[in-house]
């Protein structure tokens, strides 16, 4: 396939509509994806945080019944 062949692939894939609605989905999914690995970034360091506090009250819990 030339690179002539794949443009007008191309071309007519974005002029009919289900290829603009294909489109629409991936870049919406895309979207999602990159705000979500956002979202994770952000919150990742206190949930951390919290979870070595839970651990060593709970440790120190165990041991003081021991």
């Amino acid at each position: 396939m030339t690179i002539l062949q794949r443009f007008g692939a191309t071309a007519r894939l974005l002029q009919e509509d289900e290829g603009l609605v294909t489109l629409e989905w991936v870049a919406l999914a895309a979207a999602v994806i990159v705000l979500g690995i956002g979202v994770v970034s952000i919150i990742k360091p206190s949930v951390n945080t919290a979870a070595s506090v839970v651990g060593s009250n709970l440790l120190s819990s165990v041991n003081s019944n021991s």
